[in-house]
């Protein structure tokens, strides 16, 4: 018995030894001595409110405070205040809130971490009014788990986003975020004590984020000032013109000339290659004039950009794209970009992506201040280019069948069949079709019975090279048969796929990667329709030739009028490209510049209005 009971104190004591540990783990803060101004609070009383508190605690739902039961386990573990310790922890909550007063250089409004309310409330209880036990508790009791919520949102927010990316995206974001650790908000809540230091080591530190921070600063400070409005202005480089001097003047306030530049009525060469570089952070083309495009965007005031460098800010600590390794491909559909990073090598090419909401669309389509995403956008994703098709066929979506193609087969069937080498497979019998067999008037446009496909060719909607990964949205990357698409600034153009300006050399890239030698390559361009360039290509070709002949000659007579001499062939990769489809509006450019571009897909409203 008595070592039963030798047995159960040495249990008890290792049970309260590790309940004490943890409860220092959990929250191992020196309490601050009570504020003289609070002690003339003389009815209270540290147990009476430390029981009022926790019955607070106790009754509070998801509604009330983030994190809600870890919050309630986390207080009942405590057993005691945190911001309230003593009646009142000063210096502890005064930092807590100037940091939430600066969150503005986060791109989250203060009031988004209840910062005004906070500042009242606090105000109010030094004000030394509030009379009787009870009433003092409460206001005590509110304050503390106000607090607390506001700086769990605050650790949220800086380490995962103040939102929810497929919300604001209007529902296109195929990216797998990161969730957030079941344990990250006790991790929080253990780290109080040292409540600052832990919230400021949340903020992200790479570059793109540090980048525009430190713009999102500039413009901050710029509208304290305000910016004055220039005049249109015209001139030719190495001219002198009226008020040219305001535009030198105003690349020094924004710090896009050197300080020491000294404005005059020149256009002189300083001058226009700093106006250049502005052009260039916006997209606008480099031009030896001054234009009212140039004047229009230089009279762009703080608020336009603090409102693009906060959506952006808040983009980036989704941390959907970190770690991509050294090699992937990037789209920025924002930037009508793709690059291809693979060891120290970047290429760069133009893209055309999806379709944008029309102007007058886009206000009536918003709903609680968020606006959905369209069919035709391109949607934001991260997958794996897993295989290349040469040659592809396009087989025409039953939406672009139904809104585009219908009328076109209404009004010219036959001629637009042959136009653009199409073939008709009737549905029900699953054989193709001659084009005149169909009288398209009385087709039911809402259940066409047939699939339309284009054959593969140089004239094809995709072009001669498709690169595939799996997604839900069916898009991928492609070649196209419009090349001069790719001389336009904008280019939303597709019903959502991504059209590459230089195919080739994208696929010549993701080829060599997968150990494509010379001969293999020279094989895919032959593939491609292009000639040999050795003797062991010209031999390839033969090879390929007489495999079509027999082909041909094996088909029955009725079928040679279906015949298509250009068939896809598939290349799968056992090398797989991660492919990112992103939305950047904001980033840092190659040049060490904040580039700024339009917001094509109208999406900025919809993060700046859930972050305030």
């Amino acid at each position: 018995m008595r070592r039963l009971g030798i047995f159960w104190g040495m249990l008890l004591f290792l049970f309260l030894f590790l309940l004490v540990s943890c409860k220092d783990r959990s929250y191992n803060h020196p309490v601050e001595e009570t504020p003289h101004w609070f002690s003339s609070y003389r009815q209270f009383d540290n147990e009476n409110y430390n029981t009022y508190l926790q019955n607070q605690i106790t009754s509070l739902d998801s509604n009330d405070v983030i994190f809600c039961n870890v919050v309630k386990q986390f207080y009942a573990d405590l057993g005691e205040p945190i911001w309230t310790a003593n009646g009142w922890q000063e210096q502890h909550i005064d930092s807590l809130l100037a940091l939430f007063s600066d969150s503005k250089e986060q791109g989250i409004e203060p009031s988004f971490f209840f910062y005004e309310k906070l500042t009242q409330k606090a105000k109010a209880i030094k004000s030394l009014e509030i009379e009787g036990e009870d009433a003092l508790y409460d206001s005590l009791a509110r304050f503390e788990i106000m607090l607390t919520d506001a700086y769990l949102k605050y650790a949220k927010s800086m380490a995962y986003g103040a939102t929810d990316p497929k919300v604001v995206n209007g529902g296109k974001w195929l990216f797998e975020a990161d969730s957030i650790p079941d344990d990250f908000a006790m991790t929080a809540l253990s780290s109080c004590g040292s409540a600052t230091q832990f919230l400021t080591g949340l903020i992200p530190t790479d570059s793109n984020y540090v980048a525009l921070q430190k713009e999102l600063k500039k413009y901050l400070a710029l509208k304290e000032k305000g910016i004055r409005k220039l005049p249109m202005i015209y001139a030719d480089s190495g001219h002198v013109a009226t008020n040219v001097h305001l535009i030198g003047e105003r690349l020094k306030v924004t710090g896009e000339i050197a300080d020491n530049y000294r404005p005059s009525d020149t256009l002189g060469s300083v001058l226009m290659n700093a106006i250049n570089q502005f052009r260039e952070n916006r997209a606008i083309p480099r031009s030896r004039h001054l234009d009212e495009e140039t004047i229009n965007e230089l009279n762009r005031q703080p608020d336009y950009y603090i409102d693009k460098l906060s959506a952006n800010l808040e983009r980036f600590r989704w941390n959907a794209t970190k770690n991509k390794g050294a090699s992937f491909i990037a789209v920025n559909t924002a930037d009508f970009t793709l690059q291809v990073h693979h060891g120290d090598s970047i290429v760069k090419m133009r893209v055309c992506c999806g379709k944008s909401p029309a102007p007058k669309d886009a206000d009536t389509i918003r709903r609680n201040g968020v606006l959905r995403s369209q069919k035709t956008e391109s949607p934001m994703l991260r997958s794996d280019i897993n295989y290349i098709v040469l040659n592809p066929i396009w087989s025409i979506p039953a939406s672009i069948l139904k809104d585009e193609y219908y009328y076109k087969f209404v009004r010219s069937n036959t001629a637009t069949v042959q136009k653009e080498k199409l073939h008709i497979i009737d549905l029900r019998t699953k054989k193709e079709v001659a084009p005149e067999s169909i009288d398209w008037k009385k087709v039911n446009q809402k259940n066409i019975p047939y699939q339309v496909f284009q054959e593969s060719g140089k004239f094809n909607a995709l072009g001669q090279i498709k690169f595939s990964f799996p997604n839900s949205e069916s898009v991928y990357l492609h070649d196209t048969n419009n090349k001069s698409a790719f001389k336009r600034r904008v280019r939303t153009l597709s019903h959502g796929c991504v059209r590459v300006e230089k195919p080739v050399e994208l696929a010549t890239q993701l080829l060599t990667i997968n150990g494509y030698d010379t001969t293999r390559l020279e094989q895919v361009m032959i593939l491609l329709g292009n000639d040999p360039t050795s003797e062991e290509g010209q031999e390839y070709l033969e090879k390929l030739q007489e495999k079509e002949l027999k082909y041909f000659e094996k088909m029955k007579p009725e079928d040679t009028v279906f015949y298509r001499p250009l068939r896809p062939t598939t290349l799968f990769l056992k090398e797989k490209m991660p492919v990112y489809i992103e939305y950047y509006t904001c980033f840092l450019g190659q040049n060490g510049c904040v580039q700024y571009r339009p917001d094509c897909y109208r999406k900025e409203n919809n993060i700046l209005y859930n972050v305030k």
